[in-house]
């Protein structure tokens, strides 16, 4: 009870210390304000916002602070807070909103914004031409980014296709091919992506990567890709991100069921060869009736990695599966060891 009465003796304490607080705030802010000094502007402004979070003149002094002082990003989030909040005179804001977006170069945002305005009947008849002009120019400035991107595209293309896309590559010189197509329209390459996809040979790895490339640039035809000895035919558009996977959310959930209360840093373990071997044998997924299998089996190598010693019948047993079969996926899963240490 001393204690709620000291809080509360506090409380009036304070507010009879600082009367009117927010409003001198405000005024000194103004006064920074109109002596261009905004750095401590913005800071009296900002203190200001803890008391009048939505007072127009200390939103409006706090943006036009943030602009002059350069901070772009700060001033475009706080435009937009206060264009959804009705806060400050609208059409202001959107001529300092307007030339925030300029600054960072955000001429999409721009050209959907005035064109929304126009729609909408939003501009002043005296204010139109201006706003034709500022349309125009982002409308250029975006076809302009467009023209130069697809000329350096067209240039890596061409300087991939002349050096051969994958055809003996090292590991690191596959890791740059495959940034660089990250980067470009890969259709004009699909042929060469599609006879990588296929070959025996191709590291499943990369054809991941690849596969994932065509999946964010919603390629839309079926490839053909092959993989440990399996061929599958996907459409990168329909195909759900490997951690989206039944397969995936299943064992994992099973596992940590299992193991993660009693012994995180196996199952830590276990989640790391999952993830790993997913990512290798992806699309590829074993039939739903067998996961129980393979998560004894991810079990059993993890215990055998952490201890050297693993008794596959009795975790066979926690699984509820036949030791025969968690013991041939294990032989499995060391193979596909083998092949992910020197890539990943």
């Amino acid at each position: 009870m001393d204690n709620e009465n000291n809080r509360n003796k506090a409380e009036e304490t304070r507010i009879i210390a600082f009367p009117n607080l927010g409003e001198r705030l405000i005024a000194k802010g103004l006064d920074e304000l109109g002596n261009r000094n905004f750095k401590a502007a913005a800071q009296l402004f900002s203190q200001a916002r803890e008391y009048e979070p939505d007072d127009d003149e200390v939103c409006m002094g706090l943006v036009v602070s943030l602009v002059e002082l350069e901070f772009y990003d700060e001033a475009k989030d706080l435009c937009k807070e206060m264009l959804n909040k009705g806060i400050g005179d609208y059409f202001q804001l959107i001529n300092i909103y307007l030339m925030v977006l300029l600054q960072l170069s955000e001429h999409q945002e721009m050209v959907t914004l005035i064109e929304l305005l126009f729609d909408e009947s939003q501009i002043p008849f005296d204010k139109e031409e201006h706003f034709e002009k500022m349309l125009q120019f982002s409308k250029r400035a975006l076809e302009d980014r467009k023209d130069e991107e697809d000329r350096q595209n067209q240039q890596i293309t061409a300087e991939l296709q002349e050096e051969g896309l994958f055809e003996g590559k090292t590991d690191n010189e596959m890791f740059l091919v495959i940034s660089k197509l990250t980067n470009i329209n890969i259709r004009p390459l699909i042929p060469k992506i599609e006879q990588f996809l296929q070959m025996d040979e191709g590291h499943p790895f990369f054809k991941t990567m690849l596969l994932n490339i065509l999946t964010d640039q919603e390629y839309n035809e079926e490839v053909t890709l092959r993989k440990f000895n399996e061929t599958k035919s996907v459409l990168p558009t329909e195909l759900k991100s490997l951690k989206e996977t039944d397969y995936y959310k299943k064992i994992t959930s099973l596992t940590e069921a299992r193991i993660s209360q009693e012994n995180p840093s196996l199952f830590e373990m276990v989640h790391s060869l999952i993830e790993r071997h997913s990512f290798l044998l992806y699309p590829f997924e074993p039939e739903p009736k067998s996961i129980p299998a393979w998560a004894a089996a991810y079990h059993s190598l993890a215990e055998g990695y952490m201890t050297g010693n693993v008794s596959a019948r009795n975790i066979a047993g926690d699984y509820f599966v036949k030791e025969e079969e968690v013991t041939e996926i294990l032989s499995y899963l060391k193979e596909i060891e083998e092949i992910s240490y020197p890539i990943i």
